[in-house]
């Protein structure tokens, strides 16, 4: 009878020359052994944590992973969910069927340090697939759902291994302990969340490509950019009296009478696609118009008023923290 630790191995190590071994105190340490059920039964046990490196020698990977940390999201678990309804969202196909994009056999829902929202989604391959194709199809989902890569953890992150790099990136392995945090990973409930027993890897059997698809995903350009489309904040909210000060001091020392006009539009750009509020925004125009003593401060707080008012249907179009780049570096302060 096939174990969990034999199902982690079939579904999750294409690399197993060696593995990666999370330390106490935080980041991980190369083993120079092969990884066994043995090895991972300690890991399921606690005894150690495994963390796998995705790429094998060829540059074939058996999943893709979006790691979803609440470092980098203000909303983890909302995210997951954009994820899995663009992975099984049906679609008509040539035969007139409906079938899901990625059926819900192949993708595991992982708390990695439960009970916190911090997630992994894995999409299991049923061969190793080439790290491009992988890549392609993570970056693609990513498209769909709107979502920033930036914010959004790809692996695999490498198309292929080369010379200079002779291993790709690790992850640490479902259902082990988190060693920093002191917390275990828990396979979730697609829909409910709610955690499952460890056994349910025994029921999930990866996606296959047919030659034609391997080869048609492969002849694609590789992605290097997902086009996400802008959408405002929901919530407009107030900056702390500790941070609108910072903000002051900052633009104030740029308040220049070349590059004010710029800068004002920028920050006000900025202030609309971050969601800080228009109270707080009017308040930091008004203090730096005060500690520059700026002769057209009446108008530049109308701008404020028409900024909020009129200018969110420019969406993306809006000015932003690129501008503000450019006039700091155009100024001729010292």
């Amino acid at each position: 009878m096939t174990s969990v630790a034999d199902a982690l191995l079939a579904l999750f190590v294409a690399r197993g020359d060696c593995y990666a071994r999370q330390l106490d105190k935080g980041g991980y340490v190369k083993m120079e052994e092969p990884v066994t059920s043995d090895t991972l039964t300690r890991h399921l046990k606690g005894d150690i944590t495994v963390g796998a490196y995705q790429l094998n020698i060829n540059s074939l990977v058996k999943w893709v992973c979006f790691d979803l940390d609440p470092e980098s999201l203000s909303n983890p678990k909302e995210t997951a969910v954009k994820i899995l309804q663009v992975c099984f969202e049906k679609q008509e196909e040539d035969d007139g069927v409906e079938r899901p994009r990625i059926w819900p056999s192949a993708v595991l829902l992982e708390a990695s340090r439960y009970p916190d929202s911090s997630y992994h989604i894995w999409i299991l391959f049923s061969l190793p697939v080439h790290a491009k194709a992988a890549r392609w199809l993570g970056l693609r989902i990513l498209e769909l759902a709107n979502l920033n890569p930036k914010q959004v953890e790809l692996f695999p992150k490498q198309s292929e291994l080369d010379g200079a790099r002779s291993f790709g990136n690790l992850v640490k392995l479902p259902l082990g302990f988190h060693r920093v945090e002191k917390k275990w990973s828990r396979i979730l409930d697609l829909e409910t969340f709610e955690p499952l027993p460890n056994d349910v890897v025994l029921s999930v059997w990866g996606i296959s490509f047919s030659d034609a698809d391997f080869q048609r995903l492969l002849s694609f350009e590789e992605k290097k950019h997902v086009q996400a489309m802008f959408s405002f904040p929901e919530n407009y909210k107030p900056l702390r009296s500790t941070e609108e000060e910072q903000v002051v001091q900052f633009l104030a020392k740029y308040w220049r009478v070349k590059h004010r006009n710029t800068l004002e539009t920028a920050f006000l750009g900025y202030c609309l696609k971050k969601g800080v509020s228009y109270e707080s925004a009017k308040r930091i125009v008004e203090r730096v118009c005060d500690l520059t003593v700026d002769e057209e401060k009446d108008a530049r707080l109308r701008l404020v008023d028409y900024h909020y008012q009129n200018r969110r249907n420019l969406g993306a179009k809006l000015a932003g923290v690129s501008w503000i780049r450019e006039v700091v570096k155009g100024s001729d302060l010292k």
